[in-house]
């Protein structure tokens, strides 16, 4: 297996089983590849910053006036009566 074919499956293939074929290929690669090592290192420490990192309240006023938006633009994406959808703005 291929640097970058480690580079774009270790993030797609984190759903998988651990023991699958395409994991075990991985682990082998990654025991082997110091620049990948790196990567699934950076990758760990990112995702475990972004887990430590509180997540954001919005001030109930603008969680509102937001859902409205959404609900207007939702409606209007909608077919009419007559099966046409809504011109967009």
């Amino acid at each position: 297996m291929k640097c970058t074919e480690v580079y774009t499956r270790i993030c797609e293939d984190l759903d998988q089983d651990i023991t699958s074929p395409e994991c075990r290929m991985i682990r082998e690669h990654l025991a082997s590849c110091s620049d990948c090592q790196a990567y699934l290192d950076s990758l760990k420490k990112t995702v475990g910053l972004y887990r430590a990192v509180p997540t954001p309240r919005l001030p109930r006023t603008i969680h509102t006036r937001l859902f409205k938006v959404l609900a207007a633009l939702e409606s209007e994406r909608r077919p009419s009566s007559t099966g046409r959808r809504r011109p967009s703005r």
